[in-house]
């Protein structure tokens, strides 16, 4: 785990609809829908990012303009979309960053994280690797422990959240 990286600041990047959005909603205890990500979306240590930003070229310089000041990059690719969406050199311009892939919606029928892994793999992707639903709270607990996020699936139960009010 990574202990001594309490203060990290991190992005999450993806193409549109990956899951970022709730993702990051789950990781915070926020028991919304997500809704359509339109700006940079900041909270405590996390920032959430617009899926155009990583989409459209002419939006490049605004997503490298935000990923300078954070020390993890997650990348968020949904399970059930095979092909590689990551921008051609993006990593490589940070390559003194923590980098980590978040494979999300493993939940959902058409999922198949194993092959999505396999593909992130193949295009030489360098960080690790882990599978998560926003809706299993088993999952979002290893995620939040690898990015050292203290209390968040405390305060869900807390406040009596079931995973499953996260869908409405």
């Amino acid at each position: 785990m990574r202990d001594s990286h309490s203060n990290d600041k991190f992005i999450f990047l993806g193409g549109i609809e990956a899951g970022k959005t709730t993702l990051f909603n789950a990781l915070l205890g926020i028991d919304i829908a997500a809704t359509k990500t339109q700006s940079l979306n900041f909270e405590d240590k996390l920032i959430d990012t617009p899926g155009e930003f990583f989409s459209h070229p002419r939006l490049y310089s605004a997503l490298i303009t935000t990923t300078i000041d954070v020390d993890t990059i997650v990348y968020v690719h949904p399970a059930n979309v095979f092909e590689y969406r990551m921008p051609q050199g993006l990593l490589e311009i940070y390559a003194d960053k923590t980098i980590l892939a978040v494979i999300t919606k493993i939940d959902l029928e058409d999922a198949d994280p194993q092959r999505v892994k396999q593909i992130l793999l193949d295009n030489n992707f360098r960080g690790e690797i882990l599978m998560v639903s926003a809706y299993q709270l088993e999952t979002l607990e290893t995620l939040r422990l690898q990015l050292n996020l203290p209390q968040v699936i405390a305060t869900l139960h807390k406040h009596g959240t079931d995973a499953n009010l996260l869908k409405n």
